[in-house]
């Protein structure tokens, strides 16, 4: 994680130095020096070697000892030199005239070069440029001491080719272990000619080691202007995380008002750290922000969030007059111990139901959550089973989702062995649940177990998969009326069949080689009609309707209802693959299933059966023409209606500049026919409209209500040193997941967030970048 550092007491509070004198003693980065500092402007640059950052700048640093081979270590190597005139006395060794010195990967150039062999010490004097891999140091005159491994250098330049840093320095110090010390003097990240920003410093040090900058006295000047004032500052110089004052977020939506937060990032040891993240709303108050992260081979991989705030004025006002108090508690982990153990826990809970919606902006869907999970188990990975104990429950943040039923606990125990018995291989699997609620709806414990026996054939041109089992589930429930049982059960027998086969051929399409394939396959299913009527629904709903969905062997979810059925599923996929690279270009998929009985166990016992003799038609196509772009789409076509129950459909373009285009149409038919279809058109788009500009936006329309429901639009502009900005969004706040957009009072928030990064020196904008990842499908920063 990048981070500028800063002493925090002081920061406000000191003056800037503005004085004259101060500037004339500034040391200045000047064209002059470019050619020193190993600097080659763009015309220079062969075409196939120029990335954007080399046309942001107008050329890069070109290391002459780039490939050097850095384990020649100079101390463990005989010095080498050459010049025109050359001078041996008792105890010294002069050169002079176009003087070279090699030891190891050290090369130094000099017009004078005095060596002092008692000593161990050499000056060099006169248009002075020493190199290493990855560093260029020039000045008027270089002093070295073999014993220390020390260089000092007096009115310096530099450059760290590798971290694009350059600078001047009044005096410049480098220690064996490779740090550059630092009196009086500037570094920029920018091109050396031209720095839009310079940080200039009493006392700078640079570890390329550790990746660390430390600047003592610092002024960060923007086009001249000092901007910032610190007496101590930490800065990184690669990508490694660093301790330190993360610069802030800044934004602004009709929510909260102005909304600044300053995090400090805090490093703590290689497998763990901290973010504390004060963040200020104007009209709510100052929400405080904990994050910490921590990874253990003894207790996995933990991530926590905490966020309080005491009293929000505004949710006062306009929620509950009499608690103003918010929080948030996120807790999760992940572990794995001693390869058959595993552990997970994924904990979230709010202080009330429009938390999200009042303080999370980092992105739109964390707004439209409609419930949180409260998750935690624990998992035994056996040689022949596998046992699962989960606690679980959810908070429901829409209205119009009640409070579901807590698993306090649920323990599974499945068989996955490699027993067999002339084939056959036994389906063994256990499950017993305790659900609670608060309210005094029906609740209790339920077992459910299956067992039964498959005989899986595989051959080159197919498969063939027979399989029969015995489910049963039974209960043992409170709070149920007098009428009805408070112990059912019901049991059913489950045969199916499942069988495919898999040809191929060599085809061309565009003067492309191909392979062909054509996989047909039929599943048939038989399941026992069991009565169910007194049972009741703790987890279970009915699946929706897809692809996928003809070949499972039941149309529920959870174990509450057995299914009857007594079908046929027919499909066909056929899929192209490259015979160039083997990649997948195009896979196509449709299937069908056929009932030969109508389907009477449903989830609500007053619901009527299912009497159509056949499903909807379900269908999938997947094209990936280029590497650049996607097509991805599904649909339910219903036979009876004549018309799409539900269609998707997604193009993607990312080509090689950077841009993004994602352009997608979705229909669903509601489960409810009190509610309306959901059609809804997207846009999303990236476009750099050169090197410097980009723009982007997204776009989400509700077609059924005429309206956008959520849109954005943002402008960058990005250069060598650099990179602003600035994005503007309205959404519809519902807290339905259904919305009326005919509904007068449905409200329509608009916000906008800010972003600057001094790049080399962190950034700040956090928001910004997740809600571009958010909204714009498959966005990435082009570094």
């Amino acid at each position: 994680m990048s981070s500028l550092m800063v002493a925090t007491s002081v920061i406000a509070a000191c003056s800037l130095p503005t004085s004259a004198d101060d500037a004339q003693d500034e040391p200045q980065l000047t064209e002059s020096v470019v050619t020193a500092l190993d600097w080659r402007p763009l015309d220079l640059i062969p075409e196939s070697e120029r990335n954007l950052q080399c046309l942001q700048c107008g050329g890069d640093f070109i290391d002459p000892l780039g490939a050097a081979d850095r384990s020649q270590i100079p101390s463990q190597h005989a010095l080498k030199a050459s010049a025109d005139n050359s001078e041996v006395t008792e105890d010294e060794v002069i050169f002079s005239g176009n003087v070279t010195v090699k030891q190891g990967y050290r090369r130094v150039k000099a017009d004078n070069v005095r060596i002092n062999r008692t000593l161990k010490t050499a000056v060099a004097e006169g248009n002075v440029v020493v190199r290493e891999p990855g560093v260029v140091l020039t000045g008027e005159g270089v002093s070295y001491d073999g014993n220390t491994e020390v260089t000092h250098i007096e009115n310096a330049r530099f450059a760290l080719h590798e971290q694009h840093i350059s600078g001047a320095a009044g005096s410049l110090t480098r220690l064996a272990s490779g740090m550059i010390e630092i009196t009086e003097g500037q570094v920029t990240y920018c091109a050396p000619g031209d720095p839009t920003w310079v940080l200039t410093s009493r006392e700078l040090a640079l570890d390329p080691g550790s990746g660390t900058g430390t600047a003592r006295g610092a002024k960060l000047s923007i086009a001249g202007v000092p901007v910032f004032y610190t007496p101590w500052i930490q800065f990184p110089l690669d990508r490694r995380r660093k301790t330190g004052l993360l610069f802030p977020d800044i934004g602004s939506d009709t929510r909260g008002g102005l909304d600044i937060t300053a995090p400090v990032y805090l490093n703590l040891a290689p497998n763990y750290d901290a973010t504390l993240a004060p963040r200020y709303i104007a009209e709510r108050g100052l929400l405080q922000q904990v994050n910490g992260r921590w990874l253990s081979g003894d207790v996995g991989r933990w991530d926590v969030n905490l966020a309080y705030l005491d009293d929000d004025e505004k949710y006062r006002q306009e929620i509950d007059s009499s608690n103003g108090e918010r929080w948030l508690v996120g807790v999760q982990q992940r572990g794995t111990f001693n390869q058959v153990w595993r552990t997970e826990i994924d904990f979230a809970r709010v202080s009330d139901t429009s938390y999200f919606k009042d303080l999370d902006n980092q992105t739109l869907s964390a707004q439209r959550e409609t419930a949180l999970i409260q998750l935690g188990q624990v998992d035994y990975l056996g040689k022949d089973w596998t046992v699962n104990v989960q606690a679980q429950q959810f908070q429901t943040l829409a209205d119009d989702i009640r409070e579901g039923y807590k698993k306090l606990p649920q323990i599974t125990a499945q068989y996955r062995g490699n027993a067999a018995w002339r084939g056959f291989e036994p389906i063994a699997e256990m499950q017993y649940s305790n659900f609670d609620r608060n309210d005094n709806r029906v609740l209790g414990h339920r077992l459910y177990a299956e067992a039964g026996i498959r005989y899986p054939m595989a051959w080159e041109f197919g498969f063939l998969r027979p399989t029969l089992k015995r489910r049963q589930v039974s209960y043992d429930l409170e709070n149920t009326s007098a009428a009805r049982d408070n112990r059912p059960n019901a049991g059913s027998t489950v045969a199916s069949v499942d069988g495919g086969l898999f040809f191929e051929r060599q085809t061309t399409i565009g003067g492309e080689p191909l392979t062909q394939t054509l996989e047909p396959r039929i599943y048939y299913l038989y399941s026992q009609k069991a009565e169910q009527r007194d049972q009741p629904d703790f987890d279970s709903a009915e699946l929706t309707f897809s692809y996928n969905q003809l070949y499972r062997d039941t149309r529920f979810s959870g174990n509450d209802r057995l299914d009857d059925a007594d079908q046929v599923s027919v499909g066909v996929t056929t899929r192209f693959f490259s015979d160039v690279d083997g990649l997948e270009r195009m896979s196509a998929s449709v299937g069908q299933i056929f009932y030969f009985r109508d389907r009477e166990v449903r989830l609500s016992a007053s619901s009527p059966p299912q009497t159509q003799s056949n499903s909807s038609l379900a269908a999938e196509f997947n094209w990936l023409p280029t590497e650049t772009w996607k097509v991805r789409s599904s649909l339910l076509y219903d036979p009876y209606e004549t018309s799409f129950e539900a269609a998707n459909l997604q193009v993607s373009h990312t080509p090689s500049n950077g841009s993004v285009f994602n352009v997608g149409y979705t229909r669903r038919e509601p489960l409810s026919p009190t509610r309306p279809i959901n059609e809804q058109a997207n846009f999303s788009g990236y476009y750099p409209i050169d090197e410097n500009w980009s723009i982007f936006g997204a776009l989400e329309y509700s077609l059924e209500g005429a309206v956008s429901v959520e849109d954005m639009f943002g402008v960058e502009y990005d250069d060598c040193c650099w990179r602003v900005r600035m994005l503007y969004m309205r959404y519809i706040d519902t807290t339905s997941r259904f919305p009326d957009f005919s509904d007068p009072d449905l409200e329509r928030e608009h916000a906008f967030q800010f972003q600057i990064v001094l790049k080399g020196m962190g950034g700040f904008g956090g928001r910004v970048d997740n809600l571009l990842r958010d909204m714009i499908r498959g966005f990435n920063d082009r570094y």
